[in-house]
């Protein structure tokens, strides 16, 4: 009974500690998002030649890498709580259900942060698509722009004594949608995290509900075997009675036929 008890409190003890270290990789997670992310993402939007944006994207996807690989072992932290014997207790379900929402906010959090960096990126993508066709039409410069964001560079039209200054354009403008490219993927990705998080959560609800929803039939059943029980007890007792009666009735009935016999013997006399 003490060893359960003991590890009961030792896998509570874990499972806090792993709380705790969720909530310090995710202030982790914030810093970078809020300084070494910001910093890359303004640095290639200031970027003015191929050669760093080159560099800077190659760094800022590095970041991004890291940050999503960050909410990765976040999850699987997660997953080691819920799956370590004591998590349904209530104490610390708390905490786990906390910590979910902690990573699942900040993957909101950053979620947002791509979201505007995204579209920053698309009117840089514009402003060189229409450096680079001074002659297109605002309907010309939309279609141009989804073929860029496609990754489609014939869409550009480099031409005349503009030849370098639309090359320059051009560069930065694809540089610019592989960038947003990746944010889409990565988006995509960091959605499905966030619900299999949220899936986590789900899961262990429902088994503690489980549990308890048996521990309940057996409380009724124990309670039904033992009204049955009971009514057995009973019905025993009273059988036992009426066996004593039967037995009473055969001796009164014996006696009274002995009392006749003796008294038609003393009357033949």
């Amino acid at each position: 009974m003490n060893n359960g008890s003991n590890q009961q409190q030792g896998g509570a003890t874990a499972i806090l500690n792993l709380c705790r270290r969720i909530n310090e990789d995710l202030q982790g997670i914030r810093q970078k998002r809020e300084g070494q992310l910001v910093a890359l993402q303004n640095a290639l939007l200031d970027s003015s030649t191929g050669k760093e944006d080159q560099e800077i994207r190659q760094n800022l996807d590095y970041m991004e890498q890291e940050i999503k690989n960050g909410f990765e072992a976040l999850r699987e932290k997660l997953k080691k709580a819920k799956q370590t014997p004591g998590s349904g207790d209530s104490r610390v379900q708390t905490q786990i259900d906390l910590a979910s929402r902690n990573i699942q906010q900040e993957i909101e959090q950053y979620r947002k942060a791509q979201v505007d960096f995204k579209a920053r990126l698309k009117d840089q993508v514009q402003r060189r698509y229409e450096i680079a066709n001074p002659e297109a039409s605002p309907e010309e410069v939309r279609q141009g722009v989804e073929m860029v964001l496609m990754g489609q560079e014939q869409s550009f039209q480099v031409s005349g004594n503009r030849t370098r200054q639309a090359n320059d354009a051009k560069k930065a403008a694809m540089e610019r949608s592989l960038a947003i490219r990746k944010i889409e993927q990565d988006m995509e990705e960091l959605v499905n995290l966030s619900k299999e998080i949220g899936q986590l959560v789900l899961q262990q609800e429902t088994a503690v509900e489980q549990i308890n929803e048996d521990a309940g039939n057996v409380a009724t059943n124990v309670q039904i075997a033992n009204k049955q029980l009971d009514s057995a007890i009973v019905s025993a007792r009273n059988a036992r009675k009426w066996k004593w009666y039967a037995l009473g009735i055969i001796v009164l009935i014996i006696i009274i036929i002995i009392i006749i016999v003796v008294v038609v013997k003393e009357v033949e006399k």
